[in-house]
């Protein structure tokens, strides 16, 4: 793609469709569960990576769908819906989970891993492009990218499944989970906080 397609028109439709992601998620995700939200997100993800993979497979030309229409609807449009869909109940619970009087040092220590993390995956992602013997420049191997994606965007989001039954809340995003003193919560206490 040429720079003001990569960098303008798909940054503007991202942004758009972020926000629609946002209103999305405030109209039907609002009052689901902590740990489904988290697997319907993943799930989503997984599947919005598989256009990436039909790019990588030139399926998409076959189809008559250009490398431009494809990349738009993957990557700019289901991605940034998708990643709202993955920040706002990452939000919704950090809020319930902080103690009063230290959101600011939360917000700020999230911030901060969020970025580290970022940093530390994109990292990974380069050993990883390496290791698969993918080159981008002269002479150019992309043989082993399809298996690349495969693993990275569709196989490793799937191990964090099982670590929600341990770090996720089995609460929905409306339930209070720690009370004025930061105690749990508990199932049997739940309806003298949030009463039906």
């Amino acid at each position: 793609f040429d720079y003001t397609y990569y960098n303008t028109y798909a940054s503007l439709v991202g942004s758009i469709t972020g926000w629609i992601g946002i209103v999305m998620f405030q109209a039907i995700m609002s009052d689901w569960n902590f740990r489904t939200l988290f697997w319907v997100t993943t799930l989503i993800q997984i599947i919005a990576s598989m256009f990436d993979m039909v790019m990588i497979a030139r399926l998409n030309i076959e189809w008559g769908i250009s490398d431009k229409a494809a990349y738009m609807f993957g990557d700019a449009v289901i991605g940034n819906v998708v990643g709202m869909f993955g920040l706002m109940p990452m939000l919704v619970l950090t809020s319930k989970l902080v103690p009063k009087g230290l959101e600011a040092t939360t917000y700020a220590l999230l911030a901060g891993f969020q970025n580290f993390g970022g940093v530390v995956s994109s990292q990974i992602g380069i050993y990883a492009t390496q290791y698969m013997g993918i080159e981008t420049k002269e002479p150019c191997n992309f043989d082993n990218l399809n298996v690349l994606v495969l693993v990275c965007h569709c196989l490793l989001p799937l191990i964090a499944i099982p670590l929600t039954f341990l770090l996720i809340p089995n609460k929905k995003m409306t339930d209070s989970i720690i009370d004025e003193n930061g105690a749990e919560i508990l199932e049997d206490d739940a309806h003298l906080k949030n009463p039906a």
